[in-house]
């Protein structure tokens, strides 16, 4: 079990939490993979019951997982933003699955971002 990994330039996998899943059976493990360099993160789900891992293709600054938004068979996930947040509470930004970096700022209260399945 990885717990955490630290580089040279600060960059680092942390595990972060373990979860249960919407049919409670299942645990899912939470890491986030922060990228110094870009100063943000990647997000990655173990599920420990299918042994299958996913992760956010995309680097994202001050954003935080919703939990209960996880969805490992729509391959989603909304993430809020953790900054003062000016704006309706209706802006979300949807990447879609352009692997890309997402300051979330003060322009979005959340981020819709895909999962990709690593195999």
């Amino acid at each position: 079990m990885l717990l955490e990994l630290h580089c040279e330039d600060g960059s680092s996998i942390d595990f972060v939490k373990n979860i249960k899943g919407k049919k409670r059976k299942e645990k899912i493990g939470v890491y986030a993979i922060y990228n110094a360099a870009a100063d943000g993160n990647s997000f990655l789900f173990f599920d420990y019951l299918t042994r299958r891992a996913y992760i956010t293709p995309t680097c994202f600054s001050d954003c935080l997982p919703e939990y209960t938004s996880l969805d490992f068979k729509k391959r989603s996930l909304i993430l809020r933003n953790t900054n003062s947040f000016i704006g309706s509470l209706n802006d979300t930004l949807n990447i879609g699955d352009r692997p890309e970096y997402v300051v979330c700022g003060k322009r979005f209260h959340f981020v819709k971002a895909i999962l990709n399945v690593i195999n």
